[in-house]
């Protein structure tokens, strides 16, 4: 995935053929599908996410990636969903997307154990999917170091990304601590960075490459319901989003609130961005322009203190969506949002 800063302009809506492509016509059996595609195929109340899933692809990728729908149905579901959130979220930013090349100027991958069909919470079953213990974050992150995949004519001398989908940490305040740690070095880091590396990813041979990190937990199924709701103003479901966001004052240690109905905010809309942070690598070769990707946050390290800069908007460090019913009375949404605000108040988010 290569960037450059004109954005190609879009040739409109999906048309029926291209949901067919996605969403009827399969590649492999019933059995082998990806048990997360059928749930976004099947569900009545995943309708909107499915046609903004077949608009970005039948306006952006269906002729550069004429496989795309093979790699959306079978076990690569979840890099495929990433792939295309990060298709919008670099156009959003102006960029285009080039999609020919093998080695990516903008290396993505994901990692983790996705909730079926919704973001984290305490109470919601895990789909089992079996995965070497020994490849953690750490891991992948050397091994796509030791792919020198920079070295590639058309990434040569350009910025070098790697983009991670993670879905088994929150964002807190920014990126998950362990991460930095592991990133940047210094006390208090992974024992999987061990002392092999006291500067950290950052600090190792060969990582200079590396211009940054960009982290991510929200290129789920539900992302997409959300913007699909809001895009298309869907009335397959109702749905509640709420959670811990950054205080309008900016004050990142003191999180507020917050609770809407999805398609109710007016003019406020959910922008793709929200839940990304790009972590600048301070020994790069060719650094990022500040603001330049297209992230919700960045975050730098220099002396040994990490510095977080937001964008303008709307930052949520935590995120449910409940689905209701689309007949739910009015009156019971309201109640809720009540209720769900009265909780806010009497336990702020930590």
């Amino acid at each position: 995935m290569v960037l450059d800063s004109k954005t190609r302009p879009g040739t409109g809506c999906a048309t029926a053929d291209v949901a067919q492509d996605l969403f009827s016509q399969t590649a492999r059996s019933e059995a082998e599908l990806h048990p997360r595609f059928r749930l976004l195929r099947d569900r009545a109340e995943f309708a909107p996410a499915r046609g903004l899933v077949s608009e970005l692809h039948g306006s952006e990728i269906r002729d550069m990636r004429p496989d795309y729908f093979a790699h959306l149905q079978g076990k690569d579901f979840d890099d495929a969903l990433f792939e295309l959130f990060l298709f919008a979220l670099f156009k959003a930013a102006g960029h285009r997307v080039d999609l020919k090349h093998d080695a990516p100027a903008v290396d993505a991958f994901t990692v983790g154990t996705p909730v079926i069909g919704a973001e984290a919470q305490a109470t919601s079953p895990r789909l089992v999917v079996p995965e070497p213990q020994s490849h953690g974050l750490g891991g992948i992150l050397f091994r796509r170091l030791h792919q020198q995949r920079w070295r590639a004519p058309h990434a040569d001398s350009h910025p070098f990304v790697l983009a991670i989908q993670d879905f088994d940490h929150g964002l807190a305040h920014g990126a998950p601590s362990a991460l930095l740690h592991f990133l940047f070095g210094g006390p208090g880091q992974l024992q999987e960075l061990g002392d092999l590396f006291p500067d950290g990813f950052f600090g190792h041979q060969e990582a200079e490459h590396v211009s940054g990190v960009l982290f991510c937990n929200d290129a789920t199924i539900t992302k997409f319901n959300r913007l699909g709701q809001e895009e298309h103003a869907a009335s397959a479901a109702r749905m509640l989003r709420h959670g811990a966001c950054l205080a309008e004052n900016g004050d990142a240690s003191t999180p507020a609130g917050y609770a809407y109905e999805v398609g109710q905010r007016g003019v406020q809309r959910e922008q793709w961005n929200e839940g990304t942070v790009l972590i600048h690598n301070p020994f790069a070769l060719h650094p990022l322009p500040p603001d330049w990707l297209g992230a919700s946050a960045e975050m730098t390290c220099k002396d040994g203190q990490t510095t977080e800069c937001f964008a303008h908007g709307f930052h949520p460090f935590s995120s449910t969506t409940e689905l209701l019913r689309k007949d739910t009375p009015a009156w019971w949404v309201e109640e809720r949002k009540r209720l769900l605000e009265q909780e806010q108040v009497a336990h702020p988010p930590a």
